[in-house]
């Protein structure tokens, strides 16, 4: 596979992690011992860890939607890889649209971790049995920035040169310091060219047919 193709399936790649990461949990905060008691924080929603309430419709409290820039940003890497995918010129929009939806990730996720280091300071708590913890969609999110910033580089490559279909002549022939008068295929297999006999001179001249 080239560099272009793999950069675009990182990209698709980027682009689902990201959005599977906003569903995931990015802090949890409560009982070490029992999972149910706290609150799980996602990209969405903050819900209490016993039977998923959304604490935000029950405080009356609008939550901050994390997950939003992150699906716009990935929507963005999806366009990205498919224009990248198309032939000629074409494709060349899909530079410009992998760095802005790769930025835009990486801005989003940035954003969100600083929600996320917030919250564990503002919870800050010392008893004994009380936790609070990043969660597993934060490093994925990390990884899809990752593999957006990678996927953005190689979709950047030239494609190869285009093989001729035919044989490749080599101009100059034997006055050129090591040519030679050879046409060569495309995989590089010297075919050496049909040489024509000649005929040998003859030494009968026009004056010879006179009577």
């Amino acid at each position: 596979m080239s560099r272009r193709p793999l950069g675009a399936v990182l990209l698709v790649a980027a682009a689902v992690g990201a959005v599977v990461g906003t569903f995931l949990p990015l802090f949890r905060e409560g009982a070490d011992h029992d999972a149910r008691l706290g609150f799980v924080t996602t990209a969405w929603e903050t819900t209490t860890g016993a039977d998923g309430i959304d604490v935000g419709l029950m405080l009356g409290v609008r939550a901050t939607r994390y997950g939003v820039p992150i699906t716009v940003a990935a929507a963005v890497l999806l366009v990205a890889a498919g224009t990248s995918l198309l032939p000629g010129r074409r494709a060349a929009p899909a530079r410009g649209v992998a760095i802005g939806g790769t930025g835009l990730l990486i801005g989003s996720v940035w954003t969100t971790g600083m929600g996320v280091a917030s919250s564990v300071a503002s919870s800050a708590n010392d008893s004994d049995g009380y936790v609070q913890e990043v969660r597993e969609g934060v490093w994925v999110l990390v990884l899809a920035s990752v593999a957006a910033v990678v996927g953005a580089v190689l979709v950047h490559a030239r494609r190869p040169d285009p093989v001729p279909a035919g044989p490749v002549h080599v101009v100059g022939g034997d006055d050129v310091v090591g040519g030679d008068d050879t046409d060569t295929p495309p995989h590089g297999i010297p075919v050496a060219r049909v040489q024509v006999a000649r005929l040998p001179e003859s030494d009968y001249t026009a004056a010879d047919r006179q009577p």
